[in-house]
């Protein structure tokens, strides 16, 4: 899990919701669509630099959807179009593994990544597992956490310890350059997949 810091929404989101008040028509989540979808789906990929909200896996606007960090069932319209409350989570194809956004379902968490510390609260394994922080009063929150989202899903530690595995036996000097690129977005406004639990063996072993 990688922080997100949460910024404007688009605009034409903004007016389309001014728009739908103003009429008196719906105003839900179920009344939005492109092209004002498709503009606020972009805009969260963006925001968070073309990673899954949960698992940090590489996504784009046909591998992910939007995603209601308070569940949509159980929210008002308002907080349903809230764009605080909106992410991009892997899983746009009906048959993709249940996992991230579709293993939480509707379910409430106590660990997000609208957090600005929520990359401290997790560890990483050399075979790509993904551990709760040892700090006993937050243990029990965050392996919950990583259980409701599926994060040691099998293919999920493989592609952990796969993006770990080609920094293993770097120099010192590479290590802290490795450590630059991951910490930062590329020319396209990316981050790396997996970034957080690269960032977690260079800070251990390098003490980058």
């Amino acid at each position: 899990m990688k922080y997100i810091k949460k910024g404007n929404e688009p605009e034409e989101f903004t007016q389309w919701k001014e728009a739908q008040r103003e009429s008196g028509v719906n105003c839900d989540y179920k009344s939005l669509q492109n092209p004002q979808k498709g503009l606020l789906h972009a805009a969260l990929l963006s925001e968070q630099g073309y990673i899954c909200c949960y698992c940090c896996q590489r996504v784009d606007s046909t591998t992910s959807y939007l995603e209601h960090l308070e569940p949509q069932s159980e929210t008002d319209p308002d907080l349903a179009l809230d764009y605080t409350n909106l992410l991009a989570s892997c899983g746009r194809d009906p048959n993709w593994l249940n996992r991230c956004g579709k293993k939480k379902g509707n379910r409430h968490i106590s660990v997000s990544p609208l957090m600005v510390n929520c990359e401290a609260f997790f560890r990483y394994s050399g075979d790509g597992e993904m551990l709760p922080t040892e700090e006993s009063e937050k243990t029990e929150a965050v392996a919950t956490t990583i259980d409701i989202f599926g994060l040691n899903d099998y293919d999920l530690r493989q592609a952990r310890m796969e993006a770990i595995d080609i920094w293993i036996g770097i120099t010192e000097t590479e290590a802290q350059l490795v450590d630059r690129d991951f910490q930062q977005r590329d020319d396209d406004g990316k981050y790396q997949p997996f970034c957080p639990a690269v960032l977690y063996y260079l800070q251990e072993y390098y003490g980058v």
